[in-house]
């Protein structure tokens, strides 16, 4: 799942080709991207045509990439690129059922990323260029690999599979929803417990993604609900814009905060804070699997369930898109196997 970079000194900007059909929405990009220095926008184009002949050319670290353009979309231009000349490629994608849906397809195809257009205009736009310009700057650096390099996985008696488990929760972020879709389509129809999935997704987007992966999985996929029960084959996908934790009720059930984002809040869903409430009700019943993703959302997690006595899996670097989230699980010590993609869905598969 990794991505190939070009070769660039330390200190030298991040060079990024913008691929959209607006030329005033292409201008208001590039300049967002050059607005702090540090990343220098190499090349425009307007189709998916040109954009595949630039990336040959130019050899950018990054991709921008609309979805609907003239002459070749967004979808077919990312699935060439990565054919011919692999490169970090984050999306910008519309707010609505069909451009999640084109969204997914892309990452599907190859994509790293994707950020809402939307984002980038009216309130909160300077903030969500910072942002922006963050993503790039970890996406483009080092060949999509960002993390320290991993300790050796700790000795723990609690790494046993999904029978002995209640409940998994994958959490993941950047590379995360072409690998979930592709795990649960493999996943056995008599998994042997629930699944609660936690990934940084934008409002609205986790629900078509729900939808997505319910028609084409043989279990039963549908974003997250208040008061939703844990059941056996039953996977609730966390909504993004809320925070989702375990609660009891009549059983153990999911509680939704959808209340206004705080300030002190950096992922809505955060992993974190959702596996804390795992290790509180759960204990050594859950299994955790971190998969890719930047940053170290997971980890303060993972801390608390680990002292429960649960199980914890992280995600290779060979196979993670952004070795970030997985190398702050196996750096503290917390993770009792260290996985590929692949054992990954052979163990779902097998149901064990």
């Amino acid at each position: 799942m990794s991505h190939t970079a070009t070769d660039r000194r330390p200190g030298t900007p991040l060079r990024v080709l913008v691929v959209e059909d607006s030329l005033f929405f292409r201008g208001q990009l590039v300049r967002l991207l050059q607005d702090e220095g540090d990343i220098v926008v190499v090349g425009e184009a307007g189709d998916g045509i040109e954009a595949i002949r630039k990336v040959q050319t130019l050899r950018p670290d990054l991709v921008t990439m609309d979805i609907e353009m003239p002459v070749m979309d967004g979808i077919a231009a990312v699935r060439e690129i990565m054919k011919i000349a692999p490169t970090a490629i984050m999306m910008l994608s519309a707010l609505t059922r069909l451009g999640a849906d084109a969204t997914f397809a892309a990452l599907e195809a190859g994509a790293a990323d994707f950020i809402p257009k939307q984002s980038l205009s009216g309130d909160g736009s300077a903030a969500a260029a910072r942002a922006l310009r963050e993503r790039v700057r970890q996406l483009a650096r080092g060949g999509l690999r960002v993390g320290a390099v991993p300790r050796a996985p700790a000795a723990n008696a609690a790494a046993a599979g999904f029978a002995e488990r209640s409940l998994l929760v994958i959490g993941a972020s950047t590379g995360g929803p072409a690998l979930v879709s592709e795990l649960l389509d493999a996943a056995a129809p008599d998994l042997p417990c629930a699944v609660l999935v936690v990934m940084h997704m934008p409002a609205g987007f986790t629900r078509y993604y729900a939808e997505r992966t319910d028609r084409r999985c043989a279990l039963t996929v549908a974003e997250a609900v208040d008061g939703a029960v844990l059941v056996p084959g039953r996977v609730w996908i966390a909504p993004g814009g809320s925070q989702t934790t375990i609660r009891r009720g009549g059983g153990l059930e999911l509680e939704l905060d959808v209340r206004e984002a705080a300030s002190s809040d950096v992922y809505r869903p955060c992993i974190d804070l959702t596996l804390t409430s795992v290790a509180q009700t759960y204990r050594s019943r859950a299994l955790a699997v971190i998969a890719t993703g930047m940053g170290s959302d997971g980890a303060h997690g993972c801390r608390a369930l680990r002292a429960a006595g649960g199980g914890i899996w992280a995600q290779d670097e060979a196979s993670s898109a952004v070795f970030g989230m997985p190398a702050a699980v196996i750096n503290a010590g917390l993770a009792d196997e260290v996985v590929s993609a692949g054992e990954l869905k052979r163990r779902l598969q097998q149901g064990r």
